[in-house]
This record gives C-alpha cells, sequence and structure tokens, in this order.
C-alpha cells in the first residue's frame, strides 16, 4: 500500500463511523487540497452526502459537517479535520507523513512508485508495436507506435507481468512482388549493402512510379507474390535477404531510442497457419461467397458489415494473415491477453478481426487495440520524406547546437553521447506529454527546449539532483530528523513524491503515458523550487541530511518514472 493511500484510509476509517460508506467509496472522493494551509485531502460535502443511502437535505449539511468534525479523533496520522463552505479538510500528521513517504522510496528504491501493487500470479501479455514495412520510410504512424509500445511494455514489466515485444514487420504482400520487380531493373548491391532500408524504398518509389505507366509491372509483381506464396526457393532467397538486411538496420536504431523486442515477426511467418485459419472458418460456417466469387465473414449483426478474407484468386488478405498470426502466436507464446499498438484510424479493422477471431475460438481471447492520433508537420530540414533515423539524427544536430553555442557545455567529455540521449529525450516526451489518442502538431523548436516542458527539461532536473549529490558528498540515510523538513518547497516536494504510486496505477489502467509525463513536470518543477531555497552542502549534519534525503528520494521517483517512459536518465549535463 502507497503511504498516501494508508493516509486516506486512515481518514476513511474515522469517517465511517459516522457514514455507511465502504472505504473505497470514501477514498474516491478525497482529492488534494487547493488549500494547503487547511489541510492536504479534501472532501467536498455534497458528494459526500451523495454517496450515503439516505442523502441528508441540503439545510442539514452544516449541522452534520459540524458533527463530522467534533466526533474525528486526531491520531499519530491525521492531525486535525476542519470544514470551510462546502469541504471537509484533513491534515497530515506532517513528520510522520515526511517519515513515512521517504522511508518507503528509500527502501523501495528502483521499484518505487509500483512495488506495493499485488504482482500477477501468472499472465503472459504479448505486445506488438512499431511494425514498419520493409522497403517503405518508417513513418511517424510507426514511430508512435515504437514509443508508446515501448511505454506499454515496460509498465507491464514492471508491474510483474512476462511479456513478450513483437515487432511484426510488414515484410509480405503484393507491395513486396513489386519491390522484387523494381530491384530487377534498378537494384545496385553496393547502395543495398551500405544503407538497405533508404536504397530499398528509392527502388520502391521508381518501380511505383513505372508502374502508372506501365500495366505489365503490376501483373508481373502479383505473378512474383504468387510464387513466394507457393514457396519458390529464388524468389524466397531473396526476400529473405532483403528481410534480414532491414531488421539489422532497424535494430541499431531501436538500440538508440532505448526500445527492444523479444521477437522480430512478420506476416511471412504466418503461412503455414493462413490454411489452418481458413479450415476453422469453413469448419465453423462462417465464409460466404461475394459477388466476384471471394470469401468474407458475415459481421452484420455486429453491425461490422461483410468482411473479405480471401481473394477469388485463393491469395491472402491482410486480416487473414493476421487472424493466422493470432493462431501461431496462441501456439508458440501461450498468452493470457495480446495488444496491439497501432493508429486510431485503425479502430474498425481491429473491431472486425477481434469479431471473427471471437468466432473462430471455443473461448474468446482477450485482445485490445491500443489506439494514438496522428502526428501534423513532422518533417526533416530538407522536406523530404522522413525516415526514423533521420528524425534521430536531426534532433542530436538541434541539441549539439545549443551545447555548442554554451561554454562549459561545449567542453564536455561525452557530449557526443549526452546530445543524442537528450534528442531521444526530446522525441519521446514530445510524443507522449498530450493524451495518446490526440493528433498533435510536432515542432523541433518546443522539443528540444529546455526552459519549456520537454524531455531536455526533465534530464537536466536529473542531472541537477545528481550534481546536487556529488557536492554535498552527504550519505544517504532514511534515518534522519523529519520534522526539520517543514519550508513549504520541502512539503511541496513531499507531496509531489507521495502521489507518484497512485499516478502509475492510473498510468497502467488507461495505457496513458501522458499521465506519467506530465506528473514527472510538475515533479521537475517541485525539484527546481526546493533545490533553489533548500541548501544542503555547508549546513548543520542534520539539517543535510534531511534535505539531501529528500532531494535523493525526488531523484528516484524522477528516475522511475523516466525509466517506464523509456529514457535513460542522464547524471551530468
Amino acid at each position: 500500500m502507497s503511504v498516501r493511500l494508508k493516509f486516506k484510509q486512515a481518514i476513511a476509517n474515522q469517517l465511517l463511523k459516522q457514514t455507511p460508506c465502504q472505504p473505497k467509496d470514501i477514498t474516491s472522493l478525497m482529492r488534494p487540497s487547493r488549500i494547503p494551509k487547511l489541510g492536504d485531502i479534501s472532501i467536498t460535502l455534497p458528494k459526500l452526502n451523495a454517496s450515503l443511502e439516505n442523502p441528508l437535505p441540503k439545510q442539514e449539511l452544516a449541522a452534520w459537517s459540524k458533527d463530522v468534525t467534533d466526533k474525528f479523533e486526531p491520531n499519530e496520522l491525521i492531525e486535525s479535520v476542519s470544514v470551510d463552505k462546502a469541504n471537509l479538510f484533513f491534515k497530515f500528521n506532517q513528520p510522520e507523513f515526511n517519515k513515512q513517504v521517504l522511508q518507503q522510496v528509500y527502501h523501495d528504491n528502483k521499484s518505487y512508485g509500483w512495488s506495493h501493487l499485488a504482482k500477477p500470479e501468472a499472465s503472459t501479455v504479448l505486445i506488438d508495436y512499431s511494425s514498419p514495412n520493409i522497403a517503405k520510410p518508417f513513418h511517424a504512424g510507426h514511430l508512435r507506435s515504437t514509443i508508446i509500445g515501448n511505454f506499454i511494455r515496460i509498465i507491464h514489466e514492471s508491474m510483474g507481468y512476462h511479456v513478450i515485444g513483437i515487432n511484426y514487420l510488414g515484410d509480405w504482400g503484393k507491395q513486396y512482388g513489386l519491390l522484387a520487380v523494381g530491384f530487377e531493373k534498378y537494384g545496385d548491391e553496393s547502395k543495398l549493402i551500405s544503407d538497405p532500408i533508404h536504397h530499398l524504398y528509392q527502388v520502391y518509389v521508381q518501380i511505383n512510379a513505372d508502374a502508372k505507366q506501365d500495366k505489365e509491372i503490376d501483373k508481373k509483381a502479383n505473378e512474383y507474390f504468387k510464387n513466394m506464396e507457393q514457396g519458390d526457393p529464388e524468389a524466397l532467397k531473396q526476400w529473405s535477404r532483403f528481410r534480414e538486411m532491414s531488421i539489422q538496420s532497424y535494430a541499431s536504431i531501436y538500440e538508440r531510442l532505448n526500445v527492444k523486442f523479444d521477437v522480430y515477426s512478420g506476416e511471412s511467418q504466418v503461412n503455414n497457419y493462413i490454411q489452418k485459419a481458413n479450415d476453422i472458418l469453413k469448419d465453423r460456417n462462417l465464409l460466404t461467397h461475394t459477388e466476384d466469387n471471394a470469401y468474407a465473414v458475415d459481421l452484420e449483426q455486429y453491425q461490422l458489415g461483410k468482411v473479405v478474407v480471401k481473394r477469388a484468386d485463393g491469395t491472402s488478405l491482410y486480416v487473414t494473415r493476421d487472424l493466422a498470426s493470432i493462431l501461431m502466436r496462441k501456439e508458440k507464446y501461450p498468452f493470457q491477453k495480446a495488444i496491439y499498438v497501432v493508429g486510431s484510424e485503425q479502430a474498425a479493422y481491429f473491431r472486425e478481426m477481434f469479431q471473427i477471431s471471437n468466432l473462430m475460438m471455443d473461448k474468446p481471447l482477450e485482445l485490445e487495440h491500443v489506439g494514438f492520433g496522428r502526428i501534423k508537420g513532422m518533417s526533416t530540414r530538407n522536406g523530404t520524406v522522413v525516415f526514423l533515423q533521420d528524425i534521430l539524427d536531426t534532433a542530436k544536430e538541434r541539441i549539439l547546437e545549443y551545447m555548442n553555442a554554451d561554454a562549459e557545455k561545449s567542453q564536455m567529455e561525452d557530449i557526443d553521447t549526452v546530445a543524442d540521449q537528450l534528442g531521444m529525450s526530446a522525441i519521446l516526451i514530445q510524443d507522449m506529454k498530450s493524451k495518446r489518442g490526440k493528433d498533435y502538431e510536432f515542432s523541433w523548436e518546443r522539443m528540444t527546449d529546455a526552459r519549456g516542458d520537454t524531455g531536455v527539461f526533465l534530464q537536466y532536473a536529473h542531472a541537477k539532483v545528481c550534481g546536487i549529490e556529488r557536492k554535498a558528498g552527504i550519505k544517504i540515510t532514511p534515518h534522519v530528523d523529519f520534522s526539520i523538513l517543514k519550508e513549504k518547497e520541502a512539503l511541496d516536494l513531499v507531496q509531489s513524491i507521495s502521489t507518484f504510486p497512485e499516478v502509475v496505477e492510473s498510468a497502467f489502467k488507461s495505457l496513458e503515458p501522458s499521465a506519467i509525463v506530465n506528473y514527472l513536470f510538475k515533479l521537475a518543477h517541485a525539484t527546481s523550487a526546493a533545490s533553489a531555497f533548500l541548501r544542503v552542502k555547508d549546513m548543520d549534519q542534520n539539517i543535510s541530511e534531511a534535505r539531501m534525503l529528500l532531494f535523493w528520494s525526488a531523484r528516484i521517483t524522477l528516475r522511475n518514472g523516466l525509466h517506464l517512459l523509456g529514457i535513460k536518465p542522464i547524471k551530468k549535463m
């Protein structure tokens, strides 16, 4: 149990004597006080009254609130209760609250924020994220899927789940037949070896342009892909080579973003399961003929229309391969839940695919689509198509320009590494600071600003506290005089640290990284305000130790929050 919840329950237990509410119902009504001098937690009387089995008339609320406050008994956790207008205010025993919060951070350390939560007994979660298409640029949608998917992976792992992260590559289909035809005409072996992703894309663009003028190219592409599906060894050998070279290129880029996958899968690997999926659909009488002799599944009763799952020529579609992938994954990685991190524009498709999957299974699987909005205004400096590496390199360049313009920062030994880490932080935080369902405007200037609410600012806040620790040379100990921490800035920082476990729990339930990001901004501002007023070095030993534990706890909390977002904290900048 988090310390904050423990103090809330102490309030609820007192109110239980005067209301028939359940403790969880009372704690759900509690909010951080907007008037700190009156208390730390507040409850609005009308809401508390509405939760009663027989709510009191409005005119009786004032007398009832006086009765509540008169009968409230202060204890070692709650110092006092007061009423102001339509609110009850509860004041914590501040030294005890300081002690319990900071000692919990000390003992939980790297798991502060989630160690108090019950761990799942045996639960495997499969997360499908990133999923770029071979021979196509790694566009903004794939970047968002990568960043948000990595957050979902880390927060599930932190909660104790066994996670299997899958990068399901778009490595199959007619477009690959087009690429093969294009490579025969425009391919350059030396360019392929030096930069496979860019070269294959150039080939793909050129052959696409040709296909608009020459209908025969499409026929050749279809024929090539059909040969692939039928197992033609030469076609598969070339496809396998392109695929592996692309994966190697992606892997080095993912490493810069601190993103990892357990499996690089793809549409190509489900071929052996496509017939199995078709057989299940047939055996369950789910297939109907369309007017052009294709096969579809009728989902009209679910208001989802008719979904074609097999073309008239017998070739598979995207939905067929996704259904086949579910069968393959269930067999290879028995999972309790699968999460697909794909743009919100695909929501209707996933409703269709999940419904067909449910009809195919004896017991429906827990499948979830986590959607997100679009990024607007993203382009490289020369305005060309956006590749992931271009995005990362541009971010790094911007940070290096800023650092080289500063006399002190330009002399850093590892300036290149720090600039790259700051660039990654800037990209990740700008993407995750808004609710994932919203579109957002990409801005290089806002993203790399050290003064605004950015990834650079969060890294600076972490590095600054690391500097306080280095310069003060005070040993971190949980046994300090907690009554020393009584300044407004100190108390605000303790309050901010104490809310982290609640934020983590909320972010896990909603799979909203923005909850963590916006909490970290508040924590960083509270830390900055405290560091401006609370000196640690060259102070009385007791004062130094108490303040050092406070700043150390803030840093641990900041580090843990950054960890959940997939960001490596910087210790010096």
